[in-house]
């Protein structure tokens, strides 16, 4: 019966057994062990990538007035709205194809993940930067700022030191959200550049009709992104104490 085989489902979910993969014929927690490799780098190269683009763009370009930001803000607007398989195509097409310096497929070494990762950052890029510059404009505009300036800091340690703690807590929040969807979600980019991984696995078991093996694949995305997040909750809080106040209501702010 149905209800029989749910509350077995979810008595295997608690000894850690997610069930066999239809396809490959093997438990879905070594599928998942297998695939989880290739793609925990190439999500980690993209975000570290895309935090140290965004954080130096925006800490550049931020508070320059109404007419300095208006190049970055266009290039992040472009950034966010171009899709990856394009961004994917475009450099496969300059850096694999016309002036062959990276493999275009595999994941044999750090030269076959440079595009990639590439086009798995230029995305989060666009995203990080417009929420670090609106931070930072509004932390420069802050009473705290302006003391710091006349005990005669100059502009690098206020950038740095004392803007940069106050903007950063928004797009580490939003870091751990990409993280964890990363993961799963990277099913193009590793088709797009024949790459193993998970997003690869769960597309294949999807247009295979693999259920155990996609629905193991989805609660593993899931309790990762639950992961990730708690651990970027307690850096935010470790960074900034007053966030701590701010989520339990107080009046710390």
């Amino acid at each position: 019966p149905v209800i029989e085989q749910y509350f077995h489902y979810l008595s295997g979910l608690i000894r850690g057994d997610l069930g066999q993969s239809y396809q490959q014929r093997q438990p879905v927690t070594e599928v998942i062990a297998d695939s989880l490799g290739p793609t925990a780098a190439l999500a980690g190269a993209a975000l570290l990538l895309a935090i140290l683009v965004s954080v130096t763009s925006a800490t550049l370009t931020s508070g320059r007035g109404a007419v300095a930001p208006v190049p970055p803000r266009t290039l992040a607007l472009l950034a966010v709205s171009v899709p990856s398989f394009w961004i994917g195509l475009l450099l496969l097409t300059a850096f694999s194809f016309q002036i062959p310096i990276f493999p275009s497929s595999g994941a044999r070494g750090f030269d076959s993940l440079v595009l990639p990762a590439i086009t798995l950052a230029i995305p989060m890029t666009g995203v990080l930067t417009q929420v670090l510059r609106e931070r930072f404009d509004e932390a420069l505009g802050q009473p705290f700022i302006t003391t710091v300036r006349t005990r005669g800091a100059t502009e690098v340690r206020v950038r740095l030191v004392h803007a940069l703690r106050h903007a950063v807590i928004p797009a580490l929040t939003f870091s751990g959200a990409i993280l964890g969807s990363l993961l799963v979600g990277t099913a193009v980019v590793e088709t797009l550049f024949a790459r193993p991984g998970l997003g690869r696995t769960l597309l294949t078991a999807v247009l295979g009709n693999d259920v155990p093996l996609v629905m193991g694949i989805v609660i593993f995305g899931s309790l990762v992104f639950v992961v990730v997040n708690s651990l970027v909750d307690v850096l935010a809080t470790a960074i900034d104490p007053r966030s701590k106040l701010k989520t339990r209501g107080g009046s710390g702010w």
